[in-house]
């Protein structure tokens, strides 16, 4: 890794550790609460795995770990690999998995095939009405090479956030009623990039557009609990899911997008405020790749999900029955 990046690992670092006082200073009066004990819904999941028996393996760890459903869903990044298809239609299969329709046309999109493009979002509306999916996502319209601190990696998807297609999209998701996931990172720290005020902007006025549509903007919006606050106030069809940054690596790759979580494995306080001021706007989704070969050997779904429990566990006990499971159930509909 060059000198710069190692510079930038270390900066992320420190400015991690500086939060964590924040959290602790936070989360100080709920010191030794129980873990959280009940259901837990599981909004965004992505296996990297099509064998069946691994695909098994996972599903029913996700059971023994007390996850009543997993919502599955390809990645903004997945239209690269032609069978992720296939895993979909395998998932589906299992009784407590939930799928949603492919995003893959964004993904076309970023490469400029626009026909192709055209087919997914066909694809879209025929699985949608043929009752195959419970929504769409998810969808990247802003996703940057979050390992820019450690040598980089991460392929960029970047595509018009009001391309007609996006919008054809989010028409179906208002047609149908069904949620649609978005993935928008407001700024890219490499490039000076800050479209944070813009896409403010844009959330508001595809909210008031197509209310019937469930709009989730992922990891917390990827912005500060503030100016999540402002699109809450003006998006009543708005929700959003969060995830627990399990490595120093996330976390620290997180920087910019304003994660929930220290290295502690503590929420920050701002972030537990916000939970107890709108506690039935946001869902857990763990963003879980199973069958990821990078760091396959700490990686383990069953430990995370208990690490994550005993975060919830420093909530309300009414706050985290409704981020572990019942907002999930009603903003997807689930039986």
């Amino acid at each position: 890794m060059k000198r710069t990046g190692f510079l930038n690992l270390w900066l992320g670092a420190l400015w991690v550790l500086a939060l964590s006082g924040c959290a602790a200073d936070g989360n100080e009066r709920r010191h030794g609460q129980r873990a959280y004990a009940g259901a837990m819904i599981d909004a965004q999941n992505h296996p990297r795995t099509q064998d069946r028996e691994k695909l098994a393996r996972h599903f029913a760890d996700a059971a023994k770990a007390g996850i009543a459903r997993i919502i599955v869903m390809r990645t903004p990044n997945d239209y690269r690999k032609s069978k992720r298809d296939a895993l979909l239609r395998r998932a589906a299969r299992f009784p407590n998995v939930t799928t949603l329709c492919s995003p893959d046309f964004i993904g076309h999109l970023n490469k400029g095939r626009i026909e192709r493009a055209r087919a997914e979002v066909a694809k879209i509306s025929k699985h949608l009405d043929g009752g195959r999916c419970a929504g769409i996502g998810e969808l990247g319209l802003r996703h940057y090479d979050k390992r820019w601190r450690r040598g980089g990696g991460q392929a960029e998807v970047i595509v018009p956030l009001d391309h007609p297609l996006v919008h054809a999209v989010l028409a179906l998701a208002n047609r149908h009623g069904v949620p649609v996931v978005l993935h928008i990172e407001p700024v890219y720290r490499p490039r000076a990039i800050d479209n944070l005020a813009r896409i403010k902007r844009w959330y508001k006025s595809v909210c008031r557009k197509y209310p019937r549509a469930r709009l989730i903007t992922t990891h917390s919006g990827m912005m500060s609990p503030a100016d999540l606050e402002e699109i809450f106030l003006s998006c009543p069809n708005l929700f959003a899911d969060f995830k627990i940054l399990h490595s120093r690596g996330a976390v620290i790759g997180f920087a910019d997008l304003h994660g929930v979580n220290d290295l502690e494995f503590r929420f920050f306080g701002h972030w537990t405020a916000m939970f107890e001021k709108y506690p039935d706007r946001f869902i857990f989704g763990s963003d879980w790749k199973e069958g990821r070969t990078r760091g396959s050997q700490r990686r383990n779904y069953r430990k995370h999900i208990a690490r994550v429990r005993e975060m919830l566990g420093a909530l309300p006990p009414s706050v985290q029955k409704r981020l572990a499971y019942a907002n999930a159930k009603s903003v997807y509909r689930l039986p």
